[in-house]
């Protein structure tokens, strides 16, 4: 499946970040937040048609569960994971899609539970856009700390480096994990003797 970039994806977090929660319409189910979306299908005149949908990011457990449906997939279609890997990551998000996007009443059962319908049926850039959104719900949703002070970020790649291992940065969000990756390399790179 497409991924976002990283401008798309905090583009999509300052939008949902700008809102109140009463602006978000956010539903609250079973201990889970479902989040109003739209899936979109293109019909023959060229509009849109609009499927009103909740996205629920889905939990470790259920995560497991489509990685283990998504092997099942391709196993049926002769497919070898190991070889082609980009494939098998399609199927991968579309058996989690199927658990994330789900009816727009309680109790919000799956919309679409079958992930090979899911796929049939509605086109790739539509759900590539729900994935999208799914994945800047998850990044709202990390209680972890998304932005760090220099002094933070000192203390840890300090951690980094003491451990002699990234272990220290599981501690982060996924968006500063990049940002003090690519702060460590800035740094790195600024000691390094220029050539003339």
């Amino acid at each position: 499946m497409a991924t976002n970039t990283r401008t798309e994806n905090a583009q999509l977090v300052a939008n949902i970040l700008s809102k109140n929660w009463a602006e978000l319409q956010a539903q609250e189910h079973a201990d889970y937040l479902l989040f109003p979306e739209e899936l979109l299908q293109r019909q023959k005149d060229g509009t849109f048609k609009r499927h009103a949908v909740m996205l629920r990011v889905p939990r470790e457990y259920e995560m497991r569960r489509a990685r283990i449906q998504a092997r099942g997939w391709a196993k049926e279609e002769g497919l070898d994971p190991d070889l082609d890997p980009d494939l098998f990551d399609n199927m991968d998000t579309m058996c989690t899609l199927a658990m994330a996007i789900r009816n727009t009443s309680a109790p919000f059962e799956p919309y679409e539970p079958d992930p090979k319908r899911l796929e049939r049926v509605y086109d790739r850039p539509s759900l590539d856009a729900l994935w999208g959104k799914l994945e800047a719900y998850r990044t709202v949703l990390d209680p972890r700390p998304d932005n760090l002070s220099e002094e933070e970020t000192l203390a840890v790649i300090g951690a980094v480096a003491k451990a002699r291992n990234i272990v220290p940065l599981a501690a982060l969000g996924g968006q500063s994990q990049t940002s003090l990756i690519v702060t460590m390399a800035s740094r790195l790179a600024a000691l390094q003797p220029t050539k003339s």
